[in-house]
């Protein structure tokens, strides 16, 4: 599908309304292009007029889909703006903030989540307060232990059996977040194998596989450290409902699976259950988001949590204070008027349950659940 921008006029103007409404139109050039690719904005075109370099930027920012390393400008642009509003106190933030959120999720193929709205706060503020957030010291290795069956996973875009390149002529690549399931099995989103925009649909069955085996999974991908390359052999098992996906590697990377949780997560209006994530955000070197964390809604295949993700953290495991893996990470959406612990937040993160991945695994493939089942030793 031709590539037509990520945003329409209406959208593009909206954010220009809230450029000049919060001064940002005359930010500095540079700092409203800081993170891009430097020659990607040295080859932009000028203007004198300080509006019309916004426009100008602006409009053809919108229609470059991505750039080397699978970078997507407009979503840099837009949060830089959001930055620098916050810095202002300005409310036009949220502006900049909504439309990053979908940008992202439209760049990197994450399906529609849930409305926000039918998603009230479980835990209410009075039902914390005094509750004891320390943690046992055997936490930290713990947590340690269970990043090095996290790997970064780097996904090449085919269609038709070719390889597509951006257009400037790089890899169209699609990054994100696998784990270790089962012996040489890891799991990540389907729509992270899917390699497509959101308003795409499903790649072909051959290019998904192809997809897939072509695709680069790194361990250790940690800062200060040389990462490990595992081959990918094959795609075994996936949803696009439950939005997973499960591939085989070779045996030259040996890494534990981590452990799964036994019971699906069911929360009262007292529950109070922290979620701790291991991730490669923005495809970039591995961290863990522990603060701040709690879960505010489960049903029987999805848990909302407030746990900081980012773009590239699709993918990833999230862990209870054990570092058993309560759901597999989908993504983030925007939201207004929902509170979290009495302030108002400005993002809902999703995940798939794990065991409702487990219960379809073992429909679908009786044998591969009944290995990885096998597999959960404790450590």
């Amino acid at each position: 599908m031709p590539f037509k921008g990520y945003l329409n006029l209406n959208e593009l103007k909206e954010i220009t309304l809230a450029a000049v409404d919060s001064g940002l139109i005359e930010l500095d050039r540079g700092l409203r292009m800081q993170g891009i690719s430097k020659p990607f904005a040295l080859g932009l075109k000028r203007e004198n007029n300080l509006l019309d370099q916004f426009q100008l930027d602006l409009g053809t920012i919108n229609d470059v889909e991505r750039l080397d390393g699978g970078q997507v400008p407009l979503l840099q642009f837009l949060e830089n703006l959001a930055y620098q509003a916050k810095l202002r106190g300005r409310k036009e933030a949220d502006v900049f903030e909504r439309l990053a959120n979908r940008v992202g999720n439209r760049a990197r193929g994450i399906p529609q989540l849930p409305d926000p709205a039918q998603l009230p706060e479980k835990t209410q503020k009075e039902a914390i307060v005094g509750i004891d957030d320390m943690v046992d010291f055997p936490f930290l290795a713990a947590g340690a232990e269970a990043g090095g069956s996290v790997a970064r996973i780097t996904v090449p875009r085919f269609e038709n059996g070719v390889a597509i390149s951006t257009n400037n002529g790089s890899p169209w690549v699609m990054r994100g977040t696998a784990w270790v399931l089962g012996p040489q099995l890891l799991v990540t989103n389907h729509h992270v194998l899917n390699a497509r925009r959101n308003e795409e649909g499903s790649a072909a069955t051959a290019d998904f596989e192809r997809q897939g085996k072509e695709s680069l999974v790194e361990f250790d991908y940690d800062t200060g450290r040389d990462p490990v390359p595992a081959k990918v052999e094959s795609v075994v098992a996936l949803s696009k409902d439950l939005d997973y996906a499960v591939f085989k590697i070779g045996d030259e990377v040996q890494r534990p699976p981590l452990r799964l949780a036994t019971k699906k997560i069911i929360l009262s209006a007292t529950s109070y259950l922290p979620v701790n994530i291991i991730q490669h955000p923005r495809g970039l070197h591995k961290r863990v988001a522990f603060r701040n964390n709690l879960v505010s809604r489960a049903d029987n295949d999805t848990i909302r949590y407030f746990t900081d993700t980012d773009i590239g953290s699709s993918g990833s495991p999230v862990c209870d204070d054990s570092w058993q893996v309560v759901a597999l990470h989908r993504g983030a959406r925007y939201v207004e008027g929902v509170n979290f612990q009495g302030k108002s937040t400005a993002y809902v993160n999703f995940g798939t349950q794990i065991q409702a991945i487990c219960e379809d695994l073992k429909v679908k493939n009786p044998a591969l659940h009944a290995n990885l089942i096998a597999s959960q030793v404790p450590h």
